[in-house]
């Protein structure tokens, strides 16, 4: 599991989500795909502005690798977690409020520099 999912926030989400690590790190990647869309944005109109033509969407190309990756993490935990709950209707209401209760939370986590 990520190194920040061991805040006292993290008790408030509920099993089986609190424990899976593809849940934190799913979560993260969407979050981080989100910020890199908010940028790449800023730079496609800067680059817009400067008159360079289609290179504006060329910045779009982070956020979609990310929004890829992100969608395939969240896709193994969703399963793997659906197998938990005997309705998927139940399951469905479950994730969704474990991502609304974590959202803010993971999108405004202090991150590490790469190493």
């Amino acid at each position: 599991m990520p190194y920040w999912t061991d805040a006292a926030w993290t008790a408030r989400i509920d099993e089986p989500f609190r424990s899976d690590g593809e849940f934190w790190t799913g979560l993260a990647a969407i979050t981080d795909a989100l910020i890199s869309l908010a940028v790449a944005a800023v730079v496609a109109v800067v680059l817009a502005v400067a008159g360079t033509g289609a290179w504006a969407v060329l910045p779009f190309a982070v956020p979609v690798i990310l929004f890829v990756r992100a969608g395939r993490i969240a896709s193994r935990s969703s399963r793997r977690n659906r197998a938990s709950f005997d309705d998927p209707h139940a399951w469905r209401d479950a994730e969704r409020i474990a991502v609304a209760t974590a959202f803010v939370r993971v999108l405004s986590r202090r991150r590490r520099p790469a190493s």
